[in-house]
This record gives C-alpha cells, structure tokens and sequence, in this order.
C-alpha cells in the first residue's frame, strides 16, 4: 500500500469541517488533519475491471482524521 498523504490543517470554511469523521464520529474541525483512505472502485464497471486486473484505477476514497488513520497525534 502506498504511503498516506497527510492533508490540513483545514480551514473553518472547509466543505468537510462540521460533518463527522466515519472512523470516530466526531466532527472534522477548524485545524484538524485527515487523510484520503481508499476503498475499492466503487460500481464504476470500468475501474472494477481495471482493479480486478491488477492495473492502476481511481477509486471510492473516505475522508478520516490523521489519528484515525494512523494512531499518531495532530502534531
């Protein structure tokens, strides 16, 4: 797996801050990191093909907090 990208700190005015993390439920916040964790394909036939062949693709990605996604702190 690749390394992770660390995105932030986000601003008040991010489309995503407010809404909540899906690995722990809190809200993304003025300040927080996340990062992009992949989960497939989606039902894109053409990515699903592409995946199943081991080729590159774009897939379905899920916005989380850097600490959710890699135990380490917002430091």
């Amino acid at each position: 797996m690749s390394e992770q990208q660390k995105l932030g700190p986000k601003k008040a005015d991010h489309p995503s801050v407010g809404k909540p993390c899906p690995a722990c439920d809190v809200n993304f916040g003025d300040g927080d990191f996340t990062t992009l964790i992949p989960i497939g394909p989606g039902a894109d036939r053409e990515e699903q093909a592409l995946a199943r062949s081991g080729r590159p693709y774009n897939a379905v990605a899920v916005e989380v907090h850097w600490a959710c996604a890699t135990g380490e702190e917002d430091l």
